[in-house]
């Protein structure tokens, strides 16, 4: 596998090209999402989670597994996977909010229509997010372009 690494201001590139494939490349470019802005979304998403049409809806599929036969444990563990998806989706949403803007203009430079709007939505749904110890989230992205990656790297 050939790789190389290069830092900037905003993150970090990471290119690998697979020595199978011998053309494809993947370019990473990491961006943080501050710390404040992780507590905004999880008190958003506890607050949806409790509150509202999804608590009533909550309600609704505990009452339905009930009449169902279903046992609570296996209940607890159907709301609680329920609730991993869309704190998941949820998050699609902040990444979108901070990041969606700079992917548009990068991805428009090099492509554009329906093929520009899939490069979009892949990469937003792709982006690998870690938590980090400071609650901030160190967020990945997989770019196929370099110039792509580049021009989004600065537009952050």
């Amino acid at each position: 596998m050939l790789a190389a690494t290069a830092l900037s201001d905003q993150g970090k590139h990471a290119a690998a090209m697979d020595a199978n494939k011998g053309t494809e490349m993947s370019i990473t470019v990491q961006k943080t999402i501050p710390a404040q802005r992780m507590h905004q979304f999880d008190q958003m998403v506890d607050r949806w989670l409790a509150e509202g049409p999804i608590r009533l809806a909550t309600n609704a599929t505990i009452t339905a597994m009930d009449n169902a036969g279903i046992p609570k444990e296996e209940q607890a563990a159907i709301i609680e996977d329920r609730d991993i998806i869309m704190r998941y989706n949820m998050r699609l949403g902040v990444i979108s909010e901070l990041f969606a803007p700079a992917i548009e203009k990068a991805v428009a430079s090099t492509r554009s229509g329906s093929e520009a709007q899939d490069e979009i939505a892949r990469l937003i749904v792709t982006a690998i997010g870690l938590r980090q110890s400071d609650d901030s989230e160190l967020v990945t992205f997989t770019f196929s372009s370099q110039a792509e990656a580049d021009l989004f790297d600065q537009s952050v």
